[in-house]
């Protein structure tokens, strides 16, 4: 008999399915020991940890340890990344007193194939993962331990705190609307004509903006009389390549655009797709793509869609900092499901991406129709441009939606005369910069290297919980408190608030993980700057 130990039930229950007999298979339900609640729990000279056992784990570890006393070897399936092998040692910690014969396996995605070969790969835990998980939580419990209550203090208000992707996300936020505050409107005017070809309507421009609004109606006025005849009719092929596989924040992101997901809603749910075995693990920062799982796809699209819609394999620039042992975020195979719901909703966003990425160009075809205006009202012919955008070839558009519309033109030739329907000014205005959406802010937080794939929902939601910001018509908006937190650390603490600071104190915590530093000196050397 072997012990299998993961931390989520929904997670045993898939692998119980593969190992079959031979295998008992027991989830932890989270972590078992962590920092205390309560306090600090942290060594302040040599930044030792003290982990506790969380409620009602106690039971369960002595649980554990029966059957892996009896067990001829255990594995700690836990997930694949530092928050995962930071439990898969506190669990070893515990378990080596009765069992000597202990494994660690990683895997990607629950398949078969991919349960298999972590067995077959199985080894020991990568100590450089651990340490940079510890230096993370202790340099987090430090600051929001610490300065929190400096918070607490000045506000009167307990329920605040200070993080170290928190507050500079919160700044984020708090920035924007007073850039939005600030702003203010200005009119300005294009003037357009309708008109009409074989019966057919649409509309063209006059590139120049009006300041005022009395110029423009003059030359409206002065274009009606004119004769519009077809100049030049300019037209362009382009390919449009298919959008890049998931990672963490272009799926929180997409999913909040297109489903109306908060990025906690949309964590909750990939992770459940992926305890099912339906997905690739939801956390990664990397395109990469199995190319035998490629092949698969590719042979399928092949089969749905026709051999002219398959594409290629693309390897993308890694990020200096991307986990390349992971993969992107893909569905383990092309088939669909039969359960609904919201869950459902997200295996469809994902796997019509998964497709998308491996097939042909879409290609569009861009047509810019010049059309002269001749009139004794004017002093030189004007020209107007109209713009029109015909899909040629859907290409990958037909398994994922594209951002592009089709905007038809009739047929034009040069000499053509056109008859006009009517003159008009339109009025524009300038527009403030938009507030975040939970999707945008995390994309901001993932381009300026602020967090890391598992915190971005976690720092959203915390937004949330804390009083900082509320959701309005799907946008992040700050409270009165919040305005006051960031102005006061900005003065306070202004380390911290930095937003290349941020990135830096990230960076150094990667390069713990890559075994390029020391995690205690980190954490202080971090810590102490940010003071």
């Amino acid at each position: 008999m072997n012990l299998f130990i993961v931390e989520s039930p929904t997670k045993a229950k898939t692998i119980r399915r593969i190992l079959g007999k031979g295998f008992v298979v027991k989830a932890t339900f989270g972590h078992v020991k962590d920092l205390p609640v309560k306090e600090l729990g942290v060594d302040e000279e040599t930044l030792e940890p003290r982990y506790v056992y969380i409620k009602k784990k106690r039971k369960l570890m002595e649980y554990l340890k029966s059957i892996a006393k009896r067990s001829e070897a255990v594995y700690i399936g836990t997930d694949p990344d530092r928050e995962g092998e930071a439990m898969a040692y506190l669990l070893k910690e515990e378990l080596i007193h009765v069992n000597t014969n202990i494994k660690r396996v990683l895997f990607y995605e629950i398949t078969r194939e991919a349960i298999e070969k972590a067995m077959e790969d199985a080894g020991d835990i990568n100590m450089n993962l651990v340490y940079s998980q510890r230096a993370r939580r202790i340099l987090d419990r430090l600051i929001g331990y610490k300065l929190s209550p400096v918070l607490w203090k000045t506000f009167k208000n307990r329920k605040l705190s200070v993080g170290r992707v928190q507050s500079p996300s919160l700044r984020l936020i708090v920035e924007r609307e007073r850039d939005i505050q600030s702003f203010k409107a200005k009119s300005y005017y294009y003037v357009k004509a309708v008109l009409e070809k074989d019966g057919n309507l649409f509309e063209a421009l006059y590139d120049y903006r009006y300041e005022s609004p009395s110029d423009a109606k003059d030359i409206a006025m002065r274009l009606e009389e004119g004769l519009f005849v077809v100049s030049d009719v300019r037209v362009k092929k382009d390919n449009l390549p298919p959008p890049k596989p998931f990672v963490t924040s272009t799926l929180q992101s997409e999913a909040n655009a297109r489903l109306g997901f908060p990025a906690e809603k949309t964590q909750f749910l990939a992770q459940k797709l992926y305890e099912k075995g339906l997905i690739t693990y939801p956390r990664t920062d990397s395109f990469r793509f199995s190319p035998k799982k490629a092949k698969e796809f590719m042979n399928f699209i092949a089969r749905e869609f026709g051999p002219n819609y398959v594409g290629r394999l693309r390897r993308f620039r890694k990020k200096a900092i991307a986990q390349e042992a992971h993969e992107c975020i893909r569905t383990t195979s092309p088939r669909r499901i039969t359960f609904g719901g919201d869950r459902a909703s997200l295996y469809e966003l994902i796997l019509s991406r998964t497709l998308a990425t491996l097939m042909s160009d879409m290609i569009v075809e861009r047509r810019e129709v010049i059309v002269r205006v001749i009139s004794p009202n004017l002093r030189r012919a004007i020209d107007l441009k109209a713009k029109g955008l015909s899909v040629l070839f859907r290409g990958w558009s037909i398994a994922y939606r594209p951002s592009v519309e089709e905007k038809k033109l009739p047929e034009l030739s040069p000499g053509d005369v056109l008859k006009v329907v009517k003159v008009y000014v339109e009025e524009r205005k300038t527009s403030p910069p938009p507030r975040y959406t939970e999707g945008s802010l995390v994309k901001t937080l993932d381009k300026l290297g602020i967090g890391r794939p598992s915190t971005y929902a976690v720092t959203v939601s915390t937004l949330k919980k804390r009083g900082y910001v509320f959701v309005s018509n799907g946008t992040l908006r700050p409270t009165d408190v919040a305005f006051a937190v960031v102005d006061f650390l900005l003065t306070t603490y202004p380390a911290l608030m930095d937003y290349r600071f941020t990135a830096l104190m990230e960076r150094a915590l990667d390069e713990v993980e890559e075994g390029k530093r020391d995690w205690k000196e980190t954490a202080k050397e971090l810590f102490k700057r940010i003071l």
